[in-house]
């Protein structure tokens, strides 16, 4: 459980993470600290968050923890949308795993810990 608080709390390296462990799956108790720690369940179409700030959130998705942000995305001056993006790339550089609107999947959000970042450049910190 401490490895799962660490991780939680973000002391050990934010990535991409097994939750299997000697075949035994670790998601339910993951989710059961990340509850605990003051992160919260929603579908990103849910989230409202302010422009200019993201939130940590994780996505456990197949017994993987995907750490990642939620954040409003700017193409435009007047065009925004919310998404997830997690911190691991693909090869391209773009994010690895992508939630937007339209998904039905829950992420882990702890918005309580918003972090100013520059919208014109989400993918320098996110």
């Amino acid at each position: 459980m401490a490895a799962l608080r660490d991780l939680a709390r973000g002391r050990v390296q934010r990535s991409r993470h097994a939750l299997v462990l000697e075949g035994r799956d670790l998601t339910g108790a993951f989710a059961a600290v990340l509850e605990a720690e003051g992160y919260r369940r929603a579908r990103v179409r849910d989230l409202e968050v302010p422009r200019g700030v993201r939130w940590p959130a994780f996505l456990l998705r197949e017994g993987t923890a995907h750490f990642g942000h939620v954040f409003r995305e700017k193409f435009e001056e007047d065009q925004l949308r919310t998404l997830f993006g997690s911190v691991v790339r693909d090869w391209r550089g773009d994010w690895e795993v992508i939630l937007t609107r339209r998904s039905r999947e829950e992420v882990w959000v702890k918005d309580s810990e918003a972090v100013p970042f520059d919208e014109d450049r989400p993918s320098g910190g996110v």
